[in-house]
């Protein structure tokens, strides 16, 4: 009889254990997808040698989707930038998740502005989506589009050039001519919507690239099973880019060259995003 009862007793444990480890497990599993909604402001400072400091806000990865889906989270992102009153606002492409978004997406960039402009550079979702329309919208809005091309900034006695260049998987990179008119010794930043770009030769003449389409990874993973995976099946969690997924997040310098990579500003659908935060970058050049 008391050897029946010692082995209910044991039988009850393991149950509560595994119940409660079940518990547990919902609960981060939960806690995550919570995490992966709340919307953080990142501040860096980067030394250029200006004489007069430069803000840039940096919003990336926007996915306006079907049925006006991102809309809401891009306006949210969008009042937390111009509440920083930079001087520029920096946008780093994927506007729309696919052709269904792009009605949306006036609605979505809706009273955008900055003292010396908002400057933008395509992702590889506009290009299969339709660049031409995305772009066309836009240049509606009062945004200055850079395709393989450079801007010259000025605020007192500070020249920043800004160089877009088009997405390396579905655009038409041209370095030669993104670099071509930058002034000699003038403070440059380089616009990429793929962070692979700090791979190219090009990209070292660069003080600063800033990049987006990792999403942090989107759904977070330690940095060992995310080797292991790749050892095991050849295959890399988000992002496939080679830069983005060893670095899908933060800065980063090489040689002379920094690198920041934003994880954007969308929430995901498919899937949410789970214990990467979507983010609102603010940069301070000095």
């Amino acid at each position: 009889m008391l050897t029946k009862v010692l082995a209910m007793r044991r039988a009850n444990k393991w149950r509560w254990l595994i119940a409660a480890t079940g518990i547990a497990l919902v609960a981060v599993l939960v806690a995550g997808f919570f995490v992966g909604r709340w919307t953080k402001v990142t501040s860096i400072s980067v030394s250029l040698g200006v004489p007069t400091p430069l803000r840039f806000v940096v919003l990336s990865d926007i996915h306006v989707g079907a049925k006006g889906f991102g809309v809401a989270q891009t306006q949210r992102c969008l009042k937390m930038a111009m509440a920083h009153q930079p001087d520029a606002i920096l946008l780093l492409g994927d506007f729309v998740v696919g052709r269904s978004g792009i009605p949306y997406l006036a609605k979505a960039l809706a009273g955008i502005q900055a003292p010396l402009g908002v400057y933008a550079v395509l992702g590889n979702h506009d290009h299969w989506a339709d660049a031409s329309r995305i772009a066309a919208i836009l240049r509606h809005l009062g945004i200055h589009l850079l395709v393989n091309e450079s801007v010259l900034l000025r605020k007192g006695k500070t020249q920043v050039v800004l160089v877009g260049i088009d997405d390396l998987w579905a655009g038409r990179p041209n370095w030669r001519r993104a670099f071509a008119d930058v002034p000699k010794g003038v403070p440059t930043i380089l616009l990429s919507h793929n962070p692979d770009a700090a791979l190219h030769q090009m990209g070292k003449r660069a003080n600063l690239i800033l990049a987006g389409h990792t999403h942090g990874g989107h759904i977070w993973v330690p940095d060992p099973l995310r080797y292991l995976f790749r050892h095991w099946l050849g295959r890399k969690f988000i992002p496939a880019t080679e830069f983005g997924w060893r670095y899908p997040h933060g800065l980063r310098q090489r040689g002379a060259t920094f690198v920041f990579v934003t994880s954007g500003v969308t929430l995901g659908r498919t899937p949410p995003r789970w214990f990467t935060r979507p983010e609102v970058l603010v940069v301070e050049v000095r």
